[in-house]
C-alpha cells in the first residue's frame, strides 16, 4: 500500500495494459465476454492475453503478470485466489454420430475420442495414454471402475477438440460451458455423460502485490461480474 499510494483508477480514460494468463478452456468461454465489456466501458485499456507455457507461478508472484485464469490443482499459499464458476461435463458428437440413438457407457467406450486439456503453468509435456494419472478427470474417473476410453488425438485446444468431435466423428467430453459454444450447430449434438464426473471450477488467481492496486480491483470485479452472468 505505501508503495501504491492511493491513486484512483478511471476506466474511461485508462490506458494501461493489463496481462492475462489464460488457458484455453478459459480464452473460448470466458474472456469473449470479458473483452466485450472492457472495450465498451474501457476503449482505452489494452489486454495482453497469454497462455500458461508463456508464464511461471513466479511471474504471477511478481506481479509481472496481472491475473491466471485456469483451473488450479494448486496454488502457492501467497496467491489470492476466487472461483470464477463452477462447471459440469457434457459430451459433443457429431449429430450423424452412429452411437447418439443409442447413447450409454458401453457405447461410449467403444467409439473413439479426443482427449483436451491444459491446466498449471509452465511448458505442457507428451501425453500417454497410459499414464492415467495424468490423463484428468474424466479418465480417471473411469478408472475407478476399471474402464478406459480409446483416446486418439490429444489437444490443448479445445475449438480443435470440438471441430474434431463435428468433423471426424470422435467424442468430446468438456466442460459444458465450452460444449454450448455448439448449441447452435446443428452438424452436432450436446449430451450428458454416461457416467458422473466431477464438476470443475475455474478460478482467478493473484499476486499480494497487486491486491490493493485500484486497475486490478476493477479488473477482478469485471471477471467476477462477467462469469455472474
Amino acid at each position: 500500500e505505501a508503495l501504491q499510494g492511493e491513486e484512483e483508477f478511471n476506466e474511461q480514460h485508462s490506458q494501461r495494459v493489463f496481462r492475462i494468463m489464460a488457458s484455453d478452456y478459459a480464452a473460448s468461454t470466458l474472456l469473449p465476454k470479458l473483452l466485450k465489456h472492457v472495450n465498451r466501458i474501457a476503449p482505452n485499456v489494452t489486454i495482453d492475453i497469454m497462455t500458461p507455457s508463456d508464464v511461471t507461478f513466479h511471474d504471477v508472484e511478481a506481479g509481472k503478470i496481472d491475473m491466471a485464469i485456469n483451473r488450479f490443482d494448486e496454488l502457492p499459499q501467497s496467491f489470492h485466489q476466487k472461483t470464477i464458476w463452477r462447471d459440469s461435463f457434457s459430451c459433443l458428437l457429431s449429430a450423424d454420430n452412429a452411437v447418439v440413438s443409442k447413447f450409454n457407457l458401453n457405447t461410449y467406450l467403444s467409439a473413439k475420442h479426443v482427449w483436451v486439456s491444459k491446466t498449471g503453468f509452465g511448458v505442457g509435456v507428451g501425453m500417454d495414454p497410459k499414464d492415467v494419472q495424468k490423463l484428468g478427470w474424466v479418465d480417471n474417473e473411469l478408472s475407478k471402475f476399471g474402464k478406459k476410453r480409446d483416446i486418439s488425438v490429444f489437444t490443448r485446444h479445445y475449438h480443435m477438440a470440438m471441430w474434431l468431435a463435428k468433423e471426424q466423428g470422435l467424442i468430446a467430453t468438456l466442460p459444458t460451458k465450452a460444449a454450448e459454444l455448439y448449441a447452435d450447430n446443428p452438424d452436432t449434438v450436446t449430451m450428458e455423460p454416461p457416467f458422473d464426473i466431477p464438476p470443475i471450477a475455474l478460478k482467478m488467481a493473484w499476486s499480494p502485490l497487486l491486491h490493493h492496486d485500484a486497475g486490478h480491483v476493477w479488473l477482478r470485479r469485471l471477471i467476477v461480474d462477467v462469469g455472474a452472468e
